[in-house]
């Protein structure tokens, strides 16, 4: 909180992260509850999860284009604005033509677009906060970053889906409140860019010093600059295989609730949603609290930790069937996982050269995230 209270810039910044993750968030929970009113309900809430997914594997390419962007504040204002017209013309057409199927598949693809802006737009934020960030804060900022984001999505899933329903299910107003918000967060940013030009004003004379390259060799020099950094690579290396594993065990934790019932509390969903709020609480609690006892641990530790933990939540379902061990298992995954995306990001800051920092990062999203789909067909399909 001492960052936030001394650092105005940062402030700023993360005021304006927290409008925009609130519209994401509420949009997020919003679209889905669309999708499952439609005729064919399971294909519309399939076609959604795999639009909301697929942004990611682009992060590569916008983290390259975010590094060759010459005014990074310029390009980040007119995203938040497109992203604010782009939920003006949703609402528009959930106002007119809210039940043909055409009007969801081409909301599916302005979601896309969305999606792909609003990575984009993150990506251009990360050299300006290289230079607004103190090294010895970098971790901490990391942090709080993640707290806001993991704040957003467990509010937003609340809070959209109670504003929904006192909305008479009206899509359209819905869809115009989301627009309001990225409206706001572009304000924030604007009115208050006078504490970014420093980092801008840095960040173009890098770029003028650097030479034009192609795609293909910007793609071979941000992989070979992070794999010849042989620590960095092997915590990236390691957070996959955590997030491989993870997210297996998350499709698997849904059937083994299924076939084992002494594990539920209550029944099925109120179950789900109990592990759920656990895990979220958990990790937004590992994401404020500093100072306890991982405090010292290095990274690779925290990722060993992470990973003996998840062996144990596998293997207790078989061994010892009890609902409370399995829920301690899932609030100590929750709180160390949390420790570990701040702690690669802040090494990421302060190793990566400004001019690569996007790349790094859209590199980094796309080697971890695109393990998830992977690991639930492995261990699904077993």
């Amino acid at each position: 909180m001492t960052l936030l209270k001394n650092n105005r810039a940062f402030r700023i910044m993360i005021t304006a992260q927290l409008f925009n993750n609130l519209g994401t968030s509420l949009f997020n929970i919003v679209f889905l509850m669309i999708a499952a009113a439609r005729p064919h309900a399971t294909l519309a809430v399939t076609a959604v999860a795999f639009i909301t997914f697929l942004p990611d594997l682009f992060a590569i390419l916008l983290g390259n284009l975010a590094d060759k962007t010459h005014d990074h504040l310029r390009a980040w204002s007119i995203t938040r604005r497109t992203q604010a017209t782009i939920f003006l013309v949703m609402s528009g057409l959930l106002f007119a033509y809210e039940t043909r199927t055409v009007t969801f598949i081409v909301l599916l693809g302005l979601i896309f677009i969305n999606d792909i802006l609003g990575l984009y737009s993150n990506l251009l934020m990360a050299p300006i906060s290289r230079y607004i960030l103190a090294q010895k804060d970098m971790q901490t900022a990391m942090s709080l970053e993640q707290a806001v984001s993991i704040t957003m999505a467990m509010v937003g899933g609340f809070f959209g889906a109670g504003l929904f329903s006192l909305l008479h299910n009206n899509a359209a107003v819905f869809s115009f409140i989301n627009a309001l918000l990225f409206i706001i967060a572009w304000l924030v940013m604007t009115t208050h860019q006078s504490y970014f030009t420093d980092a801008q004003q840095q960040i173009s004379q890098n770029l003028a010093h650097h030479p034009r390259t192609t795609l293909f060799s910007d793609f071979n020099i941000t992989f070979i600059s992070v794999y010849r950094d042989h620590l960095f690579f092997q915590l990236i290396v390691l957070a996959a295989a955590v997030n491989f594993v993870s997210t297996s065990l998350a499709g698997l934790f849904n059937l083994t609730l299924l076939q084992m019932h002494q594990l539920m509390i209550g029944n099925f969903g109120t179950t789900v949603a109990i592990f759920g709020a656990v895990e979220t609480i958990s990790m937004l609690l590992g994401s404020i609290v500093v100072r306890d006892i991982f405090q010292h641990m290095t990274t690779k530790q925290l990722i060993g930790t992470a990973c003996g933990l998840l062996l144990l939540l596998g293997l207790v379902p078989s061994i010892w069937p009890n609902r409370l061990v399995w829920l301690l298992l899932i609030a100590g995954i929750g709180y160390v996982s949390a420790k570990i995306n701040p702690r690669i990001g802040a090494i990421m800051m302060q190793r990566v050269a400004p001019d690569r920092l996007a790349s790094v990062g859209g590199l980094i999203n796309t080697l971890v995230l695109a393990t998830a789909p992977l690991g639930q067909l492995l261990f699904l399909s077993a």
